[in-house]
């Protein structure tokens, strides 16, 4: 049985293929999104959770170079109530935040007891911002087949970039992408970007032309929001060991990986939360993660800075 696009999906669908010139979704290729859990109860940990008291400590006589976690500056009204979307992986899933059929990581796994303590919860604390929509899901990558529509979809599919909008149908006034650390894992050829191009549907492999086929949709679908893109932070190579930057099987390594999304990022107008630079590297993963690769709460404190500190100077605070 043939199932189609709900009217919503196959709308945003044809205007994107307008819009880029790309093959339209067929209703054989699709099927209809699920519901998505609500995400009140957020809100209300945003605002009001704490960070635990005490975090793990180094081995005796290790010295780690714990990151700044400078004070915060005041947040301009003009952050107040804004919307923000996370298109993410494992590193910003929380239960019941996300739509249903998406793949979890925290709190199950992790210790991050409550959204508050995530990276993006103590940001939306920091500045004042509400969140539109979780479109993270773990075990995902930004390439894939675009045309993908079940919880499992890249970044670069039309499912999850249609999932930033709110529950309620309301467009993001913010976007932010913290995405790419499975393509790096898994090896996916990165590519070299030069100048933005047409890019078209279904299986996408290179990182750079998935990572400018999400940006163009973003852009298409959501015009007036302030797109963040993020650099990865390093991890943990195959086989698990920390201490060293980590290479992939083609021979790249996580800045690589960065130089191209901030290549892609600045051709598109999109701002930059450098999250490679906060201080949290391959010298200190075992202090700042739980495997090598997913933040502990200390380490989200840390990113919460960077990316306040980065939303807070793009928008003139």
């Amino acid at each position: 049985m043939r199932k189609f696009l709900k009217p919503s999906l196959l709308s945003a669908a044809l205007a994107l293929t307008l819009a880029l010139g790309a093959a339209p979704l067929t209703s054989h290729a699709a099927e209809a999104v699920p519901a998505a859990q609500t995400d009140a109860a957020v809100q209300a940990a945003a605002a009001a959770e704490t960070a635990p008291a005490a975090a793990a400590t180094p081995d005796a006589g290790q010295t780690v170079a714990v990151p700044s976690t400078a004070a915060v500056p005041s947040v301009s009204v003009s952050l107040q109530g804004k919307k923000v979307s996370i298109l993410g992986d494992s590193i910003s899933t929380f239960t019941g935040t996300m739509p249903a059929d998406y793949n979890i990581y925290y709190p199950e796994s992790g210790d991050i007891p409550n959204a508050g303590q995530t990276w993006w919860g103590q940001l939306l604390t920091n500045t004042g911002m509400v969140l539109c929509r979780n479109a993270s899901s773990a075990n995902t990558d930004v390439t894939g087949n675009s045309l993908a529509l079940d919880g499992s979809a890249p970044g670069c599919s039309i499912r999850r970039v249609m999932d930033l909008r709110g529950t309620d149908g309301s467009s993001p006034d913010v976007i932010i992408i913290y995405m790419g650390i499975n393509d790096f894992a898994r090896s996916r050829t990165l590519g070299s970007f030069r100048s933005p191009g047409v890019q078209t549907e279904g299986e996408v492999m290179v990182f750079t032309d998935a990572y400018e086929l999400m940006l163009q949709k973003i852009k298409a679908l959501y015009p007036a929001a302030s797109i963040y893109c993020c650099t990865l932070l390093e991890r943990c190579d195959v086989n698990g060991n920390t201490g060293a930057p980590a290479v992939n099987l083609n021979g790249d390594t996580v800045a690589d990986f960065n130089t191209q999304i901030k290549a892609i990022a600045k051709a598109y107008g999109a701002s930059v939360i450098d999250f490679y630079n906060c201080g949290i590297n391959y010298t200190n993963l075992d202090l700042f993660t739980v495997d090598g690769v997913h933040p502990t709460w200390l380490a989200t404190g840390v990113l919460s800075q960077c990316a306040t500190q980065a939303v807070l100077a793009s928008a003139g605070v």
